[in-house]
């Protein structure tokens, strides 16, 4: 097996990083739906959900970018496309401290994960 690729290492640890900070978002905002008092709490409990969730796909895509299993970079690049616009959205809405952290780590796994595009090429 050849050496590691550097993109292929970097796109592994950006997404991990990622889904590591949408965790702790998603714990955050669950203490906070439980401790205070939400208009739809359930939604809130939802969406805390869901940010856990998809932390914990991006760590496992992360780990399997860091194996070069092929089949995962398609869902990667695709959730780094989606948070490009939740990134804007948040850079308009005067949201500076998390919109540019947002599209500064979409757009550097995007940049890593198509740098590492040979690494995954055909294996004898």
């Amino acid at each position: 097996m050849e050496p590691d690729h550097p993109a292929v290492r970097r796109a592994a640890v950006l997404l991990a990083v990622e889904g590591v900070a949408l965790g702790v978002v998603g714990a955050v905002d669950a203490v906070a739906t439980a401790i205070g008092s939400p208009t739809d709490r359930a939604l809130s409990f939802v969406v805390a959900a869901f940010a856990l969730l998809t932390g914990a796909v991006l760590v496992l895509l992360g780990r399997a970018i860091h194996r070069r299993r092929g089949w995962a970079r398609s869902p990667s690049v695709v959730l780094q496309l989606l948070a490009l616009p939740v990134g804007v959205g948040l850079l308009q809405g005067h949201v500076w401290a998390a919109g540019g952290p947002v599209l500064l780590l979409a757009g550097a796994t995007l940049w890593h994960l198509v740098a590492a595009g040979p690494a995954f090429g055909p294996r004898d």
